[in-house]
Formats: structure tokens, sequence, C-alpha cells
């Protein structure tokens, strides 16, 4: 049993996470409609060290900022951490009365639900400008010294999609991660993200194939921001003709040297830059809107870790 001093510290670690979705949720006008009340019982209901990220998707004149998600850091908790996210899932059907198709994942879980190379999933909602447009996001991690192949194959089969051989080469060496959009209108998605450190080598072989395959087949203005980063996921889904591109960067101070953003983006970077306590940033976005003078559909993100301490620059 926990003793009270380790009560209260989790009591005060849960408060922290709601504190941080609730600053974001003032700052962009968000309002707190159902399942967003929903999404903070779930994160009250997570115990041990969490990591809770929020973002904002930018189209156009248009800031969609009810978006957050929330996974169990660090150590390896799949399967428990699936428990929360099937109970997330319940809990809205039943009070909105709506059906969500969870056949993707609960065809993925029982095929790998013994998987010793899941580390864990998040649980995640997305708020759309209409209910139905709204979503339950799920993203499941791949350790990076495991082979992911069995789990991208599945992954592909799930998603659909045709890709080349070579493409395919780079989803079975280098996915890290796994995501299962889950729409209240019914609609689902799989997307397949596989990912590259930066810096060649700093995690042995994970990154090589997608490396080769950002420097054949992608942009200068890519691999110039690329090689800036800490990080680069690039998802791949049929739901999209051109995979969405992730870049990491635990300094925010580096960001304004790759993108120039609308006034909504430069909104929502003065806001986070104004943050004590954020430990990694990033912008997803797709190659032809890089081509742009400046961004006008991406994603912008951050998170928070429990007990963090600021990056440098932050």
């Amino acid at each position: 049993m926990m003793n009270l001093t380790s009560i209260i510290e989790n009591n005060h670690l849960k408060d922290r996470r709601l504190q941080f979705i609730r600053t974001h949720q003032e700052a962009f006008d968000v309002e707190p409609t159902f399942p967003l009340p929903l999404f903070e019982q779930a994160i009250l209901e997570i115990e041990g060290s969490c990591y809770v990220e929020s973002s904002c998707q930018v189209e156009g004149s248009r800031l969609l900022a009810g978006r957050h998600e929330v996974g169990q850091y660090p150590g390896k908790t799949w399967p428990e951490s699936l428990t929360h996210a099937f109970k997330f899932l319940d809990k809205i059907e039943n009070r909105l009365g709506v059906r969500i198709n969870r056949g993707s994942l609960e065809h993925f879980a029982a095929a790998h639900i013994g998987s010793h190379k899941i580390t864990n999933n998040t649980i995640g909602i997305h708020l759309g400008s209409k209910q139905e447009d709204s979503s339950v996001v799920l993203y499941v991690y791949i350790e990076d010294e495991e082979d992911p192949e069995e789990l991208a194959r599945t992954a592909i089969a799930l998603d659909g999609g045709h890709y080349s051989d070579e493409l395919t080469q780079v989803l079975i060496r280098d996915t890290k991660a796994i995501a299962f959009k889950l729409f209240l209108d019914g609609r689902s998605r799989v997307d397949i993200c596989p990912y590259a450190p930066a810096q060649p080598g700093s995690l042995g072989t994970r990154g090589k194939y997608l490396t080769a395959y950002i420097q054949k087949y992608f942009s200068q203005k890519v691999n110039f921001i690329f090689r800036g980063s800490y990080a680069l996921i690039a998802c791949f889904s049929k739901a999209y003709a051109t995979p969405v591109l992730w870049f990491y960067f635990t300094n925010i101070k580096d960001i304004p040297k790759y993108f120039l953003f609308n006034s909504l983006g430069d909104r929502i970077y003065d806001f986070c830059q104004s943050q004590s306590c954020i430990t990694g940033t990033g912008v997803a976005v797709t190659e032809p809107e890089l081509e742009k003078s400046r961004l006008e559909n991406f994603c912008f993100y951050y998170d928070g870790r429990d007990g963090c301490q600021p990056h440098p620059g932050l």
C-alpha cells in the first residue's frame, strides 16, 4: 500500500496534469465540452509517472486546440495501459450513445497482447469542429531496440494501403509508433509511423531506412529541417496521399529557424515559449505545405512530464 507521503505526491502529480491541459484550454479559448471531462477523469485514474501532450491543429484561419494525450512514463506498461484506453472508449460510448469502430485496435491488441516489444500506449482526445469529427487517438509505442516487423506488418494489413517494396522496408524496419484514430461517427484510421533520430547511429541502426528514404525522395527543405531537429517521425496511412512529417525539437527556440507561421502559429509559439515546464515541442506538416512562404495547415504540439525540469531556453 502507498504511504501517506506517496499518496500526497501522487495526487499532486495528477493535479499538475490537469493544470497543464486546463492552462492550454484557457489560452486557446477551448470550451470544456464533452468528452473533455471524461478525458480529465481518465488522467486522474492513471497511477505512476505520466507525460501529457497538448496540441493545436491549424487549418488556415481555423484553430482546433481541444487536443490532448496522456501516456505512462517511464517503464513498460503494456498491456495494462490498454485497460485505460478501453475503459475510456466504453465511457464515451455509454454517455454519447455512439458506436466507436474499435475493430482495428481490438484486432491489433488480440494479435500482440503479450508482445514484449511494446512499451506502452497513450490515450488521446482530438476535438473537431463538430462532434462527429472528434476522435479518440491511441498511439502504441515500440521499444527502440526491438525489431518492429511483425507489429508493423499487422498495422499495414489493418491500414489496407498499398506501399512500394522500398517504403514497406522502411515501415517494417523503423516503425516506432502505430496510431489508431477512432472517430465518434464510426470512422477509423490506422497510421504507421517510422522514426529516425537526426544524429545517425544514436539509436543503433534504428532510423537508417527512414533516413535514406527521406534523403532520396524528399525535398532539400525537408532534409534541412530534419538535420536541425532532434528527430523525425513520418506517418503513413491510406487515408492521406502524402505522409505527415513530425519534426521534434528539445529547444523551442530552434523552431523559428526552420518554420514561418501564419498569425495563429505565432500565437501558439508565443504561448509555448512563455510556459515554464515544457519538455519537448514539435511541428507536424506535409511536404507540400513546407513550400509555402508561411505555414497555413499544420499541427503544433508540446508536452510536459511529471516533475519535469524545463529544457535550456524554455
